[in-house]
């Protein structure tokens, strides 16, 4: 009990009263302060929030790693593109070369089985058995017979390399000319009776150009080119080569 409230037991009447509700007031307001103080030490702080924590946590190792690899899978990413963009176009500019030389080879091809007529006139005597105009015997014919007027250019027929310019008791000035593998055989042409040829082995001549002149030297009755075509070696029709401009 509180000294207050035993004093106040002694006074009489309404002092009495007075003194113990003073007491109690002073009992119940010092409770207060005391429950109010305790109350306030015991609230806990306000959470400080998660973007304020991270901001004065200082980075580690490990967060720097972590950055720096993010950076390099961007970065290596951008270099696989552009190397892919490279390659890509590399890879564009070698099968546009691929086409073009294809295109090229086809056109050479086509080319290179049309032969252009050899000299003005059409053909006399064409390639087969016939009896010889002059030694009379049925023989092969390895040719075939262009009649024209002596002294008319004789054309190469296409393009290749002279093997052969000189004159012979049979074929009189003659020319042959290898023209290489056309469709799988190797194509030669001889060019017979001229009056004179324009060429010598050796040397290389393309579709068109002058190699000699008509005559009638060697076995021959009259001015005309005879033209012969060999596939390995073996004595073909030259007119299904022939086109005639």
């Amino acid at each position: 009990m509180a000294a207050s409230e035993v004093r106040a037991k002694r006074l009489p009447g309404t002092a009495r009263i007075i003194a113990l509700a003073a007491a109690v007031l002073i009992g119940a307001s010092g409770s207060l302060d005391q429950g109010h103080t305790a109350h306030a030490a015991d609230a806990p702080l306000p959470p400080a929030s998660a973007a304020a924590v991270a901001a004065e946590r200082a980075p580690t190792f490990e967060d720097l790693l972590e950055n720096r690899s993010k950076q390099l899978q961007a970065t290596a990413a951008q270099v696989d593109q552009v190397r892919f963009q490279s390659l890509l176009a590399k890879h564009e500019k070698r099968e546009r070369k691929v086409a073009s030389d294809i295109e090229a080879e086809l056109t050479r091809l086509k080319d290179l089985s049309r032969f252009t007529w050899p000299t003005k006139g059409g053909v006399a005597s064409g390639f087969g058995m016939r009896k010889h105009p002059i030694l009379g015997s049925m023989r092969l014919h390895n040719g075939a017979d262009i009649g024209g007027a002596c002294g008319n250019p004789i054309y190469a027929t296409q393009s290749g390399t002279v093997t052969r310019a000189n004159f012979s008791r049979s074929a009189g000035n003659n020319v042959r000319i290898d023209h290489g593998r056309i469709k799988g055989k190797n194509v030669e042409t001889s060019y017979l009776h001229m009056s004179k040829y324009a060429v010598s082995a050796g040397q290389s001549v393309t579709k068109g150009d002058v190699i000699g002149y008509v005559g009638t030297t060697g076995l021959s009755t009259a001015c005309h080119l005879h033209l012969a075509l060999y596939e390995n070696g073996k004595g073909a029709d030259p007119v299904p080569y022939l086109v005639k401009d």
